[in-house]
């Protein structure tokens, strides 16, 4: 599970880096010029790596659910005569480590397919909406307020330097952070929608980093999460990195982090979702 999250948070950085390059090769004063060459940039890193996380993340339902049920399922990636061994060669490929092997006998199959199909035009709409929001607007708002900043202040004013730094950081963080949710959404919308279309799944625990929002520690919480329609979102949010593990057999474990948010929820003893925050930002500085 741990070479998984950190497969997808590296596609996540990945997709970081390159939109950090493209805003790099443009200055400031360039960028309200230049949004039609960044929008195009930002769409197409997003959607290289989301196809990145959703492949990873086939890759490494079909091997959880070999694992725990001894059968493996069809769709994309499948090849006929898959065992353990072609598995989880097929997983250390897509995350880029070697983490485990497996006997080569061949897997019983179920040929049902539950991975949902890539929807191109929906990617590119999420795509283009995360850039208008967080790169367009910010630069419509930041255009408006030059002219008042600038006055007869030279260009290389330390205020309007500053000012100007603040705003291509603004930039590359919110774009960053919209982004890369998206990328990781490509693999964990894989696996959300294939375990409520699989019959052999029963639920899913999520899986978080190393240290959470308060969201995502409380929704940590819960433990398992039995499929149904009322849980049929997962509630990522961006710089988020939690992952969504499909679970196949009531024998299944938790992580000790699931375990450790379930007895802080516990301990807090209810309230708004303000007051847990209070108090998880508190506990988790102590």
């Amino acid at each position: 599970m741990a070479a998984y999250q950190l497969a997808q948070e590296a596609l996540a950085a990945e997709f970081s880096g390159r939109w950090a390059e493209a805003l790099a090769a443009v200055e400031a004063r360039q960028i309200a010029g230049s949004l039609t060459e960044l929008e195009a940039a930002y769409v197409a890193a997003i959607r290289e790596s989301a196809a990145a996380s959703y492949a990873l993340s086939i890759a490494f339902y079909r091997l959880v659910r070999a694992l725990e049920t001894g059968r493996v399922v069809g769709g994309p990636g499948y090849r006929p005569g898959a065992s353990l061994g072609s598995l989880w060669v097929d997983f250390n490929r897509a995350t880029g480590k070697r983490t485990g092997s497996g006997p080569s006998t061949p897997l019983p199959v179920d040929t049902r397919n539950p991975f949902p199909a890539a929807d191109p035009a929906r990617e590119a709409r999420r795509a283009a909406e995360a850039f208008r929001h967080q790169v367009a607007d910010r630069v419509e708002r930041h255009e408006r307020e030059r002219p008042a900043r600038e006055g007869s202040a030279a260009l290389d004013d330390p205020e309007l330097v500053a000012w100007e730094r603040e705003f291509l950081e603004s930039l590359k963080t919110g774009g960053s952070g919209a982004g890369g949710m998206l990328v990781q959404d490509g693999g964990r919308d894989a696996v959300h929608i294939a375990l409520q279309d699989d019959p052999g799944a029963i639920g899913y625990y999520r899986k978080t980093d190393d240290s959470p929002c308060y969201f995502c520690a409380l929704m940590a919480g819960r433990g398992a999460v039995y499929k149904s329609k009322r849980t049929a979102a997962f509630g990522a949010h961006p710089h988020c990195h939690c992952q969504a593990v499909p679970i196949f057999s009531r024998r299944y474990q938790l992580p000790a982090e699931n375990d450790k948010f379930t007895r802080m929820w516990r301990d807090f003893g209810g309230g708004s979702l303000a007051d847990w925050r209070t108090y998880y930002r508190t506990t988790t500085k102590t």
